[in-house]
């Protein structure tokens, strides 16, 4: 079959269907929120772009960045190949993922204090995602990438053949990932999604979908270009890998353990407190030896006063230092105490504490079988990596990557600004 027709519909809509289940788990973290790709616009060449190497050190957060306008009004970061680096895109995926994470925040405050504390925590984590060096180089980085696959995609493909599948995008984001984000951002209609960009990320929805469609465009082609679904490791190359990175696969000794806790000081003296820990010892000594875990797990939901009660005082440790107390640490880690016994009373300075060792398993090295699926796993992303690479490097330099050099406190201003006012997202004006 001639090349020009390998990325044919059909093989399009099953890579589709595949890349949708599979996007959640094979994206970082902070990708997954801020999807990354600009329109096709053509920028002028400038006497002033830096010409930026994939493979330098060099973090893209600080290379110093200006903009250029042209005739739609649109203001450039820079460019990769012909495609601009538009700055509303930046700006748009920064004040996603702070909203996102502002969302996530007031869901950890009881509900009474929300509201008193809502424009507090908008400011300071907007402000702190607009001010982040490693937020910034993250989200540029990665538009630079995805840019520089979506040229080739647009080059490569007909243009007719580039609008279908444009359009099996747009169904596809409308029918799975509209719905999530009404979701995510609380909304019940569309609508009042569609307000929430406005208000709060201060960018028009349709600016999402066109981000959408042009990431995803970007991933399938590069995952074409990979064959990433067409490589499959042989039982050979899967236990060769397992057999070199052996030490990779090794569990660290666990323990797990119980313990109930009394308190003494100010509402409790030391013997009220002694007495109660031995009360409490003897009602798990004073049943059968099979039937004690079970009881020290419900006298401690009754009784003990630290934040483990409510789980039966069940806690795992698997290397000394990562226990508070010395001597509780000295316990569980001693062969002096068995598993299935209670230790003695231990005292420290405001508590006793008695612990049980319910089970010890020691360093052992997970079988093949046992890992085969997850060297599997390493072995494709590994080699996905390696021609993930090697296929930047051959389009980096068939694109020119250029940005345009600006001093910080202009790019700070830049940066910091949204497209229709001088005020930052939560109305402070900031300069």
């Amino acid at each position: 079959m001639c090349s020009c027709n390998r990325f044919a519909n059909e093989s399009f809509k099953r890579r589709l269907v595949w890349r949708l289940r599979f996007l959640v788990g094979s994206l970082p973290a902070w990708l997954i929120v801020a999807i990354g790709a600009t329109p096709f616009i053509f920028v002028g060449f400038s006497t002033t772009a830096q010409e930026i190497n994939l493979d330098s050190t060099t973090p893209a957060a600080k290379i110093q960045l200006t903009t250029r306008t042209y005739y739609d009004g649109a203001e450039t970061l820079g460019r990769v190949g012909h495609v601009a680096i538009l700055r509303r895109d930046i700006l748009h995926q920064i004040k996603k993922l702070a909203n996102i994470q502002y969302l996530a925040e007031i869901e950890k405050l009881p509900e009474e204090e929300r509201d008193a504390r809502r424009s507090e925590i908008k400011e300071g984590i907007l402000n702190g995602y607009l001010n982040s060096d490693v937020v910034y180089s993250q989200v540029l980085d990665e538009h630079i990438r995805l840019l520089l696959f979506y040229n080739d995609y647009v080059v490569s493909r007909p243009r007719d053949q580039v609008t279908e599948q444009s359009n099996q995008l747009l169904s596809e984001f409308n029918a799975k990932v509209v719905p999530e984000l009404m979701d995510q951002f609380h909304c019940k209609t569309v609508k009042e999604l569609e307000e929430y960009y406005d208000r709060e990320i201060q960018s028009d929805f349709e600016q999402e979908k066109r981000l959408f469609v042009q990431q995803q465009l970007a991933i399938l082609w590069m995952q074409y270009n990979l064959g990433e679904e067409d490589f499959t490791p042989t039982l050979a190359d899967l236990k060769r890998y397992y057999d070199a990175n052996v030490d990779d696969y090794a569990l660290a000794p666990q323990i797990k353990w119980q313990g109930m806790t009394v308190y003494f000081g100010t509402n409790r003296t030391k013997e009220e407190a002694r007495k109660k820990i031995v009360h409490m010892g003897n009602a798990v000594q004073n049943v059968a030896t099979d039937e004690q875990e079970k009881m020290f797990a419900e006298v401690c939901r009754i009784d003990s006063e630290d934040s483990f009660a409510q789980n039966g005082g069940y806690r795992t440790s698997t290397e000394r230092g990562s226990i508070k107390s010395q001597q509780v640490e000295n316990a569980v880690f001693s062969d002096e105490l068995p598993v299935g016994s209670m230790s003695k009373i231990i005292e420290e300075d405001s508590y006793f504490t008695i612990i049980r060792v319910a089970q010890r398993e020691e360093r052992r090295i997970r079988s093949f079988t046992e890992v085969q699926e997850e060297v599997r796993k390493k072995l494709v992303a590994e080699r996905t990596e390696a021609m993930k690479k090697k296929y930047e490097k051959r389009l980096s330099s068939r694109f020119s990557i250029e940005i345009y050099s600006l001093t910080q406190e202009e790019r700070e201003t830049y940066l910091r600004t949204v497209n229709r006012d001088d005020q930052s997202a939560t109305g402070r004006k900031l300069y």
